[in-house]
């Protein structure tokens, strides 16, 4: 199997932060956001009113409630540290589930930052 990383790192925080901006720019997505469920923003990318637009509807959009918001994608993971959310905006954001599987991988492959 051809390995697709390019940019890698055994710190946790900057390994999630090179997912997140690979994703965003592979996907087209306007900000993307990873936080945790004490509402951290753990990683993120894009116009600094997205990314606070994201952080704070993220969990909202990741149970399905969010009646009238821009286009978003978002995604609750659970973990061993508690729940994950993971939010992008724009219009048809490819790869999420994808970026899922890589958090999980990251997480249970690093110790935390």
């Amino acid at each position: 199997m051809m390995e697709r990383r390019t940019k890698r790192s055994a710190d946790r925080d900057e390994a999630l932060q090179l997912l997140v901006e690979s994703v965003a720019d592979r996907s087209g997505a306007r900000a993307l956001v990873l936080m945790n469920e004490a509402g951290r923003i753990v990683a993120g990318m894009g116009m600094p009113d997205d990314v606070m637009t994201l952080a704070r509807t993220a969990r909202e959009g990741a149970w399905g409630s969010l009646a009238g918001a821009s286009p978003c994608t978002a995604r609750a993971m659970a973990t061993p540290e508690g729940m994950i959310y993971l939010a992008a905006l724009g219009n048809c954001v490819a790869g999420v589930g994808d970026a899922v599987h890589a958090v999980q991988r990251i997480l249970a492959s690093t110790l935390p930052s």
